[in-house]
């Protein structure tokens, strides 16, 4: 193998581990209402709350729903 193709394996490995890193990574625990108060989720990003029942995805800009 010359330099180039162990450059571009070591990147497409690289890109792949980051790829799956992102999607699939640790994340945080969803925050537990206070008081009984109820939670509003975003339907494509369940990990985007909020107890503001007018708020929207900080991500895609959709209105959270209540989550159950």
């Amino acid at each position: 193998m010359d330099t180039a193709e162990i450059f571009v394996t070591v990147g497409g490995m690289a890109l792949i581990g980051f790829v799956l890193w992102f999607f699939f990574g640790q994340r945080e625990e969803t925050p537990v209402a206070a008081n009984g108060a109820v939670i509003y989720a975003c339907p494509m990003h369940s990990w985007i709350t909020s107890t503001d029942p007018a708020a929207t995805c900080s991500i895609c800009g959709m209105k959270l729903v209540r989550r159950d």
